[in-house]
């Protein structure tokens, strides 16, 4: 079921996922606003759920392609002579799975979590327009439109100075995982 429900979310573009929620829950339901933006100075709940729709058609793709690299690895890494050594062992299922499995498997999930990071950056741009959003990739593409070189050029520094900060961090998240990475 998780791997269908992670394909199903994976091939569904977040621009579509941004429509439909944009409709459903925003027009038809009435839960949360359909387009525009609320300044966390303004109100708190009112950010909150200004964003909660663009944060969540975003995240559906990642969180797809994060469970199915989490999938992957665990099964290849419960299927590993160590593990069935933990077990003979009598080591808890529990321990088992969050203290042996899951700590070998994280890096993978690691790695799709950062590409997917620069990924959501990207799809962030047609989302903003979605729900009316005036973001760095609005601003992106006005600039760009407009012929407007400092601003093009200062959004990506921004962006690149997010990757690294991104990368670096999940360098450390791989040294804490597994001592054997880290660098003395």
């Amino acid at each position: 079921m998780v791997q269908l429900l992670a394909v199903l979310g994976f091939a569904v573009p977040s621009f579509l996922v941004a429509l439909v929620l944009a409709v459903v829950v925003g027009v038809h339901l009435g839960w949360l606003p359909a387009t525009g933006y609320v300044p966390l100075a303004d109100s708190a709940d009112g950010w909150l759920r200004s964003i909660t729709l663009p944060a969540l058609s975003l995240a559906v793709g990642a969180i797809a392609a994060t469970a199915q690299q989490v999938r992957g690895s665990m099964v290849d890494v419960l299927r590993a002579d160590y593990i069935r050594t933990l077990r003979s062992r009598g080591i808890s299922e529990r321990s088992l799975l969050f203290r042996h499995a899951l700590r070998n498997a994280a890096p993978a999930a690691l790695t799709v979590l950062a590409l997917q990071f620069i990924g959501l950056v990207g799809g962030a741009v047609v989302v903003e327009k979605v729900f009316g959003l005036n973001g760095i990739g609005s601003q992106a593409t006005t600039a760009g439109s407009q012929s407007d070189t400092p601003v093009v050029m200062g959004v990506v520094v921004v962006m690149v100075a997010l990757v690294v900060v991104v990368n670096i961090l999940m360098d450390l998240a791989y040294g804490w995982l597994n001592p054997k990475v880290r660098v003395g």
